[in-house]
């Protein structure tokens, strides 16, 4: 089983850190550092652009939107001032919270790893730029998944803001429609924040490369060359550094989803 298939099944709460500091890196020449991080950026980018993720996103935004109605009717009876709509409104307002709380904890919690994955995702890809390696680590219509259902959503989330300000809808329908389209509107942002982050890692893969050594950009003078920036620990026959085995990926230093 080749290294590529033995990172295609990686458990998914099992990822690989960032790379290693300039003076501890393992890898010899630059064949050996385009073939670690062409496994490592494969295994980050399918969890980053996971479509189960995506579906969380979107169920997580129609949990918060109804949360958020629930929380808009159970102050408006409230307000009314009579017994049961007092009853109502607690009950309302109860139902708001367990809709609300778990889904902005689940969001806030899904942004935070995404943050540290598309952070370790950039930090390989700038390590080099190796076009030849795009095809172990691009993840085919993953990020077409994220990007089409969030400018949807983005949409629609503008439109029914400009629906609820603009419209003659009651003042007690104005926080609703006002308030689902902007819980809608961000989610689509965040889909699509995302998307766009991938995509230009792809097109800085894409780019020409060096003429005379094939290697990193022009503009950067202190680019990696294959002689150099590497340290000691690589073997024939694997990977020997920290956080390396010679069957892949060790279990320590590894990012917990």
């Amino acid at each position: 089983m080749s290294a590529m298939r033995k990172d295609a099944m990686t458990p998914p709460n099992e990822l690989p850190p960032p790379p290693p500091a300039p003076d501890e890196r393992p890898w010899t020449d630059r064949a050996g550092l385009l073939d670690e991080r062409a496994r490592a950026m494969g295994a980050l980018a399918r969890w980053y652009l996971a479509p189960h993720r995506a579906l969380l996103l979107w169920l997580s935004t129609l949990v918060f939107a109804l949360g958020w109605s629930l929380a808009v009717s159970g102050f408006q009876f409230l307000v009314k001032g009579e017994i049961i709509e007092h009853v109502l409104g607690v009950i309302f307002l109860g139902l708001a919270l367990g809709a609300t709380v778990p889904s902005s904890v689940g969001v806030a919690s899904g942004i935070r790893r995404d943050v540290f994955v598309g952070a370790c995702l950039r930090d390989w890809a700038e390590l080099e730029r190796d076009p030849q390696s795009l095809p172990h680590w691009r993840v085919s219509g993953g990020a077409l998944l994220w990007l089409g259902p969030s400018i949807v959503l983005t949409c629609l989330g503008l439109a029914l803001g400009g629906f609820a300000v603009f419209s003659d809808v009651g003042t007690e329908s104005v926080g609703t429609v006002a308030g689902i389209g902007l819980v809608f509107a961000a989610a689509g942002v965040l889909g699509m924040a995302k998307a766009i982050d991938y995509y230009r890692l792809v097109s800085r893969e894409l780019r020409p490369l060096r003429p005379d050594t094939g290697g990193p950009d022009a503009h950067r003078p202190d680019a990696h060359r294959p002689d150099s920036g590497y340290g000691e620990g690589f073997s024939g026959d694997g990977f020997s550094g920290e956080g390396f085995s010679k069957d892949g990926f060790s279990d320590d230093g590894f990012c917990s989803d």
